[in-house]
């Protein structure tokens, strides 16, 4: 409802307001008869004039309010001779993007996001096309002893979720920023190298002339490089600064449901820590990827080969992708988890794993066949399924931020999700 005043222009193309006040009343189309309308117009005349307001009218139009602007939508994953693909990756529509609890802004709580699913069919068992993720409970709620469920009342709360802390979302930006001095610095040393070449005399050596001609003009195609690399990282830098860095900007969704923490719903005692999230259609739909690990970055593919196929005498179980995205697909089950798939480098069965999460990044652990067996300080037991470190080189299989994270296998397999660790030596990763 909104009250305008129309003008008319005079004999001198002056505007002059007319006498009476219009009402103007919007609609939302096709939903009111305009008989409905008369007959509200003499209440809501009889109203104004009440208040001493006589010369008024009443217009009803249809139409609806529409957002001029929104949120930006996640990030497109990017060809790797883009500057940007790896630092972007945490804003990007895939598995192991960084998220935070609203409500726990302040208490820097972050976690991973695991595995995305479409909804099918409500609770009310109506059909349904939200697209929703899973994480723990520990990363959504402060409190993990209470059940919560999004009621879906007009007007109830929601707690809303975002892609990235403060301090994550700082990284990225951080990162750009480190990423671009770099790039200059390359910029300074290939232009000088240059200069040195441009100044030498030409060698009388064919051989030497060919190869010094080869090595000028690779030192220009990288000086190129790395000047259009640095407009890149500007460019993306800017658009951080301008757009990514209000945190309401990353609300990405809302929790729907986030029981209790528990590890006694059935005689296998494994830990139930699990919150599922509504996702927001218009951040998601433009450059969804789905259930895929964006492979690249952290590790070459040489050495993502040896870790997924430690044993170079049998057929490899895992074919590196061409665009670096692996794809996640089924899950293995208790049969499969006591019945290791390969050989490691030893000539031993084993199973090794991988997980991306939004703190350590891409890291691989060996699955241990016997399962940890836990007791807390309130004498609360379980069994998990334990994921020991790669190598004391590699450093640990996880760290804070990364519950939630799935655990996949070189089939793309899902083994687990993690949800908690002992960060040691050898240390032992639980989900």
């Amino acid at each position: 409802m909104l009250p305008v005043r129309f003008s008319t222009p005079d004999d001198d193309g002056k505007a002059v307001f007319d006498d009476y006040i219009v009402l103007w009343i919007s609609v939302h189309p096709n939903t009111t008869k305009e008989t409905s309308c008369r007959e509200a117009n003499a209440d809501i005349l009889a109203v104004l004039a009440k208040h001493g307001i006589h010369d008024a009218a009443v217009h009803w139009i249809e139409g609806a309010v529409e957002s001029l602007g929104g949120p930006p939508p996640m990030m497109r994953v990017v060809p790797d001779t883009n500057p940007t693909h790896y630092i972007r990756r945490a804003l990007t529509a895939v598995v192991g993007v960084p998220l935070a609890a609203e409500a726990l802004a302040n208490s820097d709580a972050q976690g991973s996001l695991g595995l995305y699913f479409h909804e099918g069919k409500d609770r009310h068992g109506d059909k349904s096309k939200r697209v929703m993720c899973l994480t723990n409970k520990h990363v959504t709620s402060s409190d993990t002893t209470q059940d919560y469920e999004y009621s879906g009342r007009a007007g109830a709360p929601r707690q809303f979720m975002r892609n990235c802390s403060s301090r994550r979302f700082q990284q990225i930006v951080n990162e750009t920023r480190a990423f671009i001095a770099t790039k200059l610095g390359d910029i300074k040393l290939f232009a000088e190298q240059l200069a040195k070449m441009v100044a030498r005399p030409k060698s009388e050596d064919e051989e030497e002339a060919a190869a010094d001609k080869e090595d000028m003009k690779r030192k220009q195609q990288d000086l190129k490089r790395a000047e259009e690399d640095v407009v890149k990282l500007s460019d993306f830098l800017q658009l951080l600064t301008s757009t990514w860095s209000d945190a309401y900007q990353r609300i990405i969704g809302y929790l729907d449901w986030a029981p209790k923490i528990t590890n006694d719903l059935d005689n296998r005692r494994y830990t139930r820590d699990i919150s599922v999230i509504v996702l927001d259609e218009n951040k998601f739909k433009e450059n969804f990827q789905g259930n895929c690990v964006y492979l690249a970055g952290k590790y070459t593919r040489d050495e993502i080969n040896s870790f997924l196929n430690p044993n170079a005498a049998k057929p490899p179980s895992f074919k590196y992708p061409n665009d670096h995205l692996f794809r996640l697909s089924g899950h293995v089950d208790a049969v499969g988890l006591a019945n290791p798939y390969l050989l490691d480098e030893n000539g031993n069965a084993g199973f090794i794993v991988a997980k991306n999460g939004q703190s350590t990044d891409l890291t691989f652990g060996r699955f241990s066949e016997l399962e940890a067996y836990t007791c807390d300080e309130f004498e609360r037991d379980s069994w998990e399924v334990a994921v020991l470190n790669l190598s004391k080189k590699h450093g640990d299989f996880s760290g804070r931020g990364d519950s939630g994270a799935a655990i996949f296998n070189a089939e793309g397999k899902i083994v687990a999700h993690l949800h908690s660790g002992m960060p040691r030596p050898g240390g032992i990763r639980q989900a």
